[in-house]
């Protein structure tokens, strides 16, 4: 079974939205409030009639319908007709027993709905209620009927559903009074169903043996003993009622500690790697919000190795906020919730592969970002900043500017996903001693999109930005000693300091910063860039850097 797409209408903060999914990995990333989290929540109660964990009819209130849906009905006359349905559709395939053509597309297909709207038959009651002029501020659900339906129109029973979905996340579990929902959940999962079955039926014993043993009757004989508080028989006993007695009695152990009280982040790879072993092989599809929570580095790559490995052909959907967790599930299964919603199925597979195997880039960055620079190192990234900072007051991360260095994986491989997702992205990079050849020619990559875009010094003796920086500071020897001061060292501006000329002395600095293999000059960059960038000084700088702060 897998879920091919979802179709929210009036849910939070979707008006009329359809998403469509991977049949494999599913991975939202967004914003804070972006939406994610809704989703989850929305495939949670339409597979498996809960929100939150608890049962949809008994959480179902006027927070969940859109705030516009709302609005529209507030300033209208409030009549029934005006009155928004909630709507969240499920569309699967696997299910052929759920086939019909009732849905809000009007599709032959396979799939489920819940929907909330105005119950008729209350029409009489709710307009004799509108006549007494009441202050309505929301949705008045108490007029509201709830269906669960597949789309033949039949009503769906829990314990005849034709799929299992499981929702994890461990930040629901309360001591008490989520303890046993969360225990029957892990149950169901951990066990084969003829497993759970007798051990349902020896606990339901062992009650009853505790029930006649001789402390319990000698209790029952002396606790209405003299029938003062009634002529009946009174006494007391251990529930062997069998719905829910196991999981109220039971709880699960971890090196003899009970569950819900050992760490977060402990429950989280327990119940994940779980639901991923499923012994009762009838899990479908898994849910889990945020799996990197309070898990260390090392233990956040042992869980996604696990996931990874063992999923099997369970149709998986998560949240994250880990560049870790996307890039080593596959970058291609992003689901992106921003602005609009948009999958990167498409994206290069050499790209996709690389990531895999180096999954510490923050490629979470670029998706997440509207304005992206591209740099190769963090001394560019401090001039860039200190450039900006001169001309805003305030750094480019202020005004929505991500500027990233991309290290050694290469400018393409971050520049692949801005191409899908459509994220205006500028790129300062060298031009190696050629910039015809080296920049030029790569642009030509790139024609098609205009969100992509290249600078680097014209000039071939430029060849990166040190140089570019030391030719717009050389106007003059007074100038070029100004800059030079503030990025070298004392001791390395004395011997800067012992060249007569203009060009001599831009030479030496150049050839100073130049790297050669081995030299370990990438440092002397970074001291350098970090010095001017706590300077005062009112350095010249090149003007195509002003381009690549710019963006339209």
């Amino acid at each position: 079974m897998h879920v091919k797409s979802i179709k929210l209408v009036n849910f939070k903060k979707f008006r009329n939205e359809l998403f469509e999914f991977n049949d494999d990995v599913n991975i939202f990333v967004g914003d804070n409030n972006a939406g994610k989290s809704t989703i989850l929540e929305a495939l949670e109660i339409v597979l498996n009639y809960n929100h939150r964990g608890r049962p949809f009819n008994n959480e179902f209130s006027p927070d969940l319908f859109n705030q516009d849906a709302v609005n529209q009905f507030l300033a209208s006359d409030k009549t029934p007709k005006y009155l928004p349905s909630l709507i969240i559709e499920a569309y699967i395939e696997g299910v052929p027993e759920y086939r019909g053509v009732n849905n809000s597309l009007k599709a032959d297909a396979q799939g489920v709905v819940v929907q909330a709207c105005f119950d008729a038959s209350l029409e009489p009651v709710y307009e004799r209620y509108l006549l007494t002029r009441p202050n309505i501020t929301s949705i008045p659900i108490e007029f509201y009927k709830l269906d669960w339906l597949d789309f033949s129109w039949n009503p769906i029973k829990p314990i005849a559903k034709k799929f299992k979905a499981l929702y994890i996340d461990p930040t629901r579990i309360h001591p008490t009074m989520g303890k046993n929902q969360y225990i029957s959940s892990i149950l169901n999962t951990a066990l084969e169903k003829e497993d759970l079955v007798k051990l349902t039926l020896n606990y339901r014993e062992n009650l009853q043996v505790f029930n006649n043993s001789g402390e319990v009757q000698t209790v029952n004989s002396n606790l209405d003993a003299d029938h003062l508080i009634t002529d009946s028989k009174l006494t007391i006993a251990a529930s062997t009622l069998p719905a829910g007695s196991i999981q109220t009695g039971l709880q699960l152990e971890v090196d003899d500690v009970p569950f819900h009280f050992i760490g977060k982040g402990e429950q989280s790879n327990i119940q994940i790697k779980l639901a991923i072993q499923n012994k009762s092989h009838d899990i479908d599809l898994v849910m889990m919000e945020e799996p990197e929570n309070h898990l260390s580095h090392t233990n956040l790559n042992k869980l996604v190795h696990y996931v990874e490995s063992q999923r099997g052909d369970k149709q998986l959907f998560l949240t994250t906020h880990s560049s870790y967790v996307l890039n080593k599930l596959s970058i291609d299964k992003i689901c992106l919730v921003q602005t609009g919603y948009k999958r990167l199925h498409k994206l290069d597979p050499k790209v996709v592969k690389t990531l895999k195997r180096l999954p510490g880039y923050d490629t979470l960055r670029v998706a997440l970002s509207s304005k992206v620079i591209l740099v190769e190192g963090p001394s560019d990234e401090l001039v860039l900043k200190k450039i900006y900072q001169r001309k805003h007051e305030r750094l480019p991360e202020q005004d929505g500017i991500d500027i990233i260095v991309v290290r050694g994986v290469g400018f393409k491989t971050f520049i692949e996903v801005g191409k899908e997702i459509g994220t205006k992205i500028h790129v300062l990079r060298d031009n190696d001693g050629d910039y015809h050849a080296n920049v030029v020619q790569e642009r030509l990559e790139y024609t098609a999109f205009p969100n992509i875009k290249l600078f680097s010094p014209v000039e071939n003796e430029e060849f990166s930005l040190e140089p570019a920086m030391i030719y717009a500071n050389a106007i003059d020897i007074e100038t070029l000693n100004a800059f030079a001061k503030e990025v070298l060292s004392s001791q390395t501006y004395k011997l800067y300091d012992e060249n007569i000329t203009l060009e001599d002395r831009r030479e030496n600095l150049i050839g100073w910063f130049k790297s050669v293999k081995g030299n370990g000059k990438g440092t002397r960059k970074v001291d350098s860039a970090i010095r001017l960038f706590d300077s005062e000084l009112d350095f010249k700088y090149p003007p195509f850097l002003d381009e690549v702060l710019a963006f339209d």
